[in-house]
């Protein structure tokens, strides 16, 4: 069993899988319209000209500068989301090569920083969620057994091409899939056979790392589920947001803050018959924000996330911490930007505190 980390992140979002909504301007200077995902946008720019696009993206989204000023903010850790294509191109797919040099070149900063990273599998064959952050909208195909064969594929492969870099602590087998509990197709029985089918894949490279599956959207599935001594170091990832409708979604901003820690927190606390939880996604987004002493608000309602997911103090909790998402936005929102936050003086230099 490896140590317990005490994850205070963000995520590296809009990098290496598009998201138009954070780098609108990528879009409409290539003619590509908003909510395109990867695959919509290099067919339709064809191969040479996304590669060359994306390329020049890659190189510029994420900077070590961007990397130095969160380590010297108190984070600690980088949640990383790729697609499956950085390892495995078909020859009917649209998808360019070359964002593996640009990943590595990464993990070769946060070495240097002192940083951990998790691998985050975001866009999987087939898509497993129908929008644009699994690198294709429209139908979830995922489910099909070729597609999941495959991506047990694609996470064996990723995990090699990474794991020689000592910033690497943690692959995430699936972002976001699309469960019948929200809706979608994904059967739970679907889910857990194939996180039971990615584990020893993984597992044989060698790779001892953190192993994180995604909660599927229902925190009642996973009591006992993947647990030592069969299965080590597994993390169950929660995405909690302000913005989507639900009970988190309050119009009064200060009670969004009063329900992190009333609620979220001892929520997440209470899920002690599971393997250990952290929180992969959450923001400072709410659907009516403070239109007065917004920062002083922001201050408050990202210190009590922090505190709620297990990120501060010294933790022995089941919860083992968070990420922001994002680092950054092009438009600057400091809803959905850590540096802008960081800018306005509403982020923690430190997680010595009690934001509850």
């Amino acid at each position: 069993m490896n140590a317990q980390p005490q994850y205070r992140g963000v995520n590296l979002g809009g990098w290496l899988v598009l998201e138009s909504w954070i780098t609108p301007t990528l879009y409409n200077t290539n003619g590509v319209a908003g909510g395109v995902g990867e695959w919509g946008f290099c067919a339709k720019l064809g191969k040479t000209k996304a590669q060359q696009v994306l390329e020049a993206h890659w190189d510029t989204w994420v900077t070590q500068s961007d990397l130095q000023t969160l380590k010297s903010n108190g984070i600690n850790y980088l949640r990383v989301p790729v697609g499956y294509w950085i390892v495995d191109i078909q020859p009917n797919e649209p998808f360019v090569t070359g964002g593996m040099t640009y990943l590595q070149r990464l993990l070769g900063w946060a070495n240097n920083l002192g940083l951990g990273v998790i691998v985050d599998l975001h866009g999987a064959p087939g898509s497993q969620n129908g929008h644009d952050n699994s690198g294709r909208e429209g139908p979830i195909n995922w489910p099909e057994p070729a597609n999941i064969a495959r991506t047990v594929d694609v996470l064996g492969n990723l995990t090699q091409k990474v794991m020689g870099y000592p910033a690497v602590k943690g692959v995430e087998f699936l972002n976001e899939p699309w469960t019948t509990a929200i809706g979608g197709p994904i059967t739970f029985n679907t889910l857990k056979n194939f996180y039971q089918l990615a584990y020893p894949r993984v597992r044989s490279t060698g790779f001892t790392g953190d192993l994180w599956i995604s909660d599927g959207w229902d925190n009642n599935q996973w009591n006992g589920f993947m647990s030592p001594p069969n299965y080590n170091n597994v993390y169950i990832d929660v995405h909690l947001y302000h913005c989507f409708g639900g009970p988190r979604d309050l119009p009064d901003p200060y009670a969004n803050v009063d329900y992190v820690c009333k609620n979220d927190g001892p929520m997440l606390d209470s899920l002690t018959a599971r393997d250990w939880s952290v929180v992969g996604e959450w923001s400072a987004c709410i659907s009516k924000p403070p239109t007065t002493n917004f920062n002083q608000w922001a201050e408050a309602f990202t210190n009590a996330q922090w505190t709620a997911y297990g990120a501060t103090g010294s933790n022995t909790r089941p919860t083992r911490g968070g990420f922001f998402w994002n680092f950054k936005v092009e438009s600057g929102d400091e809803k959905w930007s850590y540096l802008a936050l960081i800018n306005a003086g509403a982020a923690p230099k430190n997680f010595n505190f009690n934001g509850c």
